[in-house]
């Protein structure tokens, strides 16, 4: 979700990982003219819930949270997972079991230094809260070989195993053990990890302030992290104009979640400049435990009469800020784009739709529509969708909260029957975003364990497409199209990088 939210991330994490990174931005522009020191703030949309890294995909919380935590993997400008905290990972022969070497010396934000404890700690924790590890390691189990080595045990073989663990949404933290047995399912108590900043002061509802890490220390690593900036800001600013307004005045040195309808506005501020990247797909998410779209007849109603182009270019405004198409994957990674079911794609048929209404019992009962503000595009969608589903005779309130609220309702599927929100996108299949609330996933797994028992992405193709047609089927949700992800940044940056998500950790500033 444009929270980037949960779930699609498995059969999808590997396709969409290279949709992420496999853009010009994904690598670091120069910082040769950058200084040392100082202060980056940005300007972000929206408030995280939580600084635990390890139970949400919310992109808020990612990006607040990248530059404290740091996992066993990481991801490079390729999309391809590198070790990290590791310093060396052997795979057996049966692809079932991953020995991980850990890189010694590392500590904590607390002075502790990282041993094995820590990390078989986190990572059963991860495998037991988080959308990845539930659905991809039922059953697997991290355990301790030496105070330096960690074994993950899997049930089955995973051709995405290592992908997981480096993918930052939700991201499989390290975290010291005594925070781990400390915390509750509902989230941990102090936010300390081994990254390159340390949470400073996070004031509700203004900013979350991180500083520099004066014992980290990225040497020896594949992807390096260099902490040159004394101090990130990210202040929550909720209207967009306000970001804007902040970046080219010298407020802001970053701001996030730029609308495609300002970029002419940034670009000609003559101090700013607009960085787009593959920013996943927006689909509209239906409650099919409960209420009116329980009847796949509801949802096929409401899939007939959608216009994705008047959706998106209400959200978007412009084609080149989106592409049509019915593949939860983007077409420019082959491995997993299907074509599979695109004869439900964007029917905009309104007598079609209103059969499917009438065969499905509908009479009348209100229709939550849920939509954040914080988000433009998706509540764009939410506007347009709610006079669509009114035209063929659906009673549709429209709902709209902040982002926190949205997220919290989400879990209850007693507060909504629908609403609109945008994946990150990956570069593979690794999940599946019909995991979401609201959708059961026992027959989405049949595919999914399919394609991770699979030698190669290229044998299972048949397994692709059959997911895909699935999705079609039974609309656990309906994808609309996919988008680009747009943010500004001042002149006065230097080393922007986006790989799933901005990284604010190697960038530097002139001034």
């Amino acid at each position: 979700m444009k929270k980037s939210y949960l779930l699609f991330i498995s059969l999808i994490a590997v396709i969409l990982i290279a949709a992420g990174c496999s853009n010009d931005n994904s690598k670091p522009s120069s910082a040769k003219e950058g200084k040392e020191g100082g202060t980056l703030n940005v300007a972000s949309q929206s408030e995280p819930a939580t600084l635990d890294a390890q139970i949400t995909g919310d992109s808020d919380v990612k990006d607040a949270t990248r530059s404290i935590y740091e996992g066993l993997m990481i991801l490079d400008d390729k999309g391809n997972p590198q070790p990290d905290l590791a310093s060396k990972v052997d795979v057996s022969e049966d692809k079932k079991t991953y020995t991980f070497q850990l890189r010694k010396g590392v500590k904590f934000h607390n002075g502790k230094e990282m041993t094995a404890d820590d990390v078989v700690a986190s990572i059963n924790r991860w495998i037991k809260l988080s959308s990845l590890g539930k659905t991809n390691f039922a059953g697997a189990e991290m355990t301790k070989v030496n105070n330096d080595t960690v074994k993950l045990t899997l049930q089955a073989p995973n051709v995405n195993t290592l992908s997981l663990l480096a993918d930052p949404i939700p991201a499989a933290a390290i975290l010291p053990k005594e925070i781990v047995d400390g915390a509750s399912d509902e989230g941990i108590k102090e936010y300390i990890g081994t990254g390159p900043y340390k949470l400073k002061e996070w004031k509700k509802n203004q900013y979350i302030l991180l500083e520099k890490f004066k014992d980290y220390s990225a040497k020896g690593r594949e992807v390096k992290k260099t902490p040159h900036a004394d101090e990130i800001k990210l202040s929550f600013v909720s209207d967009e104009s306000t970001r804007i307004s902040g970046l080219t005045t010298g407020q802001f040195d970053v701001a996030l979640s730029i609308s495609s309808d300002n970029t002419k506005q940034i670009e000609g501020s003559q101090n700013a400049k607009v960085e787009t990247s593959p920013g996943g797909f927006m689909g509209l998410f239906y409650n099919g435990d409960k209420g009116v779209f329980k009847d796949i007849n509801a949802r096929k109603a409401v899939n007939a009469v959608l216009n994705s182009k008047d959706i998106l270019d209400s959200s978007y405004g412009s084609s080149k800020f989106y592409t049509l198409s019915s593949s939860i994957v983007n077409k420019e990674y082959p491995n997993y784009y299907s074509t599979a079911g695109e004869k439900e794609y964007n029917q905009h048929d309104k007598k079609k739709a209103k059969e499917y209404l009438k065969k499905s019992g509908y009479n009348g009962e209100e229709i939550r529509l849920m939509a954040s503000r914080d988000y433009q595009d998706q509540y764009n969608t939410a506007v347009v969708v709610q006079q669509e589903l009114k035209s063929i005779g659906m009673n549709v309130k429209l709902e709209v909260y902040d982002w926190a609220t949205f997220s919290d309702k989400m879990s209850d599927t007693s507060q909504w029957d629908i609403y609109p929100v945008d994946w990150n996108s990956r570069s593979t299949i690794f999940q599946g975003f019909w995991t979401t609330k609201g959708t059961s996933v026992e027959k989405s797994m049949d595919y999914l364990s399919k394609i991770k028992a699979a030698p190669s992405v290229e044998e299972a193709r048949d397994e692709v497409d059959a997911i895909q047609q699935y999705v079609w089927d039974e609309l656990p949700f309906t994808l609309i199209g996919h988008k680009m992800n747009i943010n500004a940044v001042s002149d006065n940056v230097r080393g922007y990088q986006y790989n799933l998500g901005p990284i604010f950790y190697n960038m530097t500033l002139t001034k």
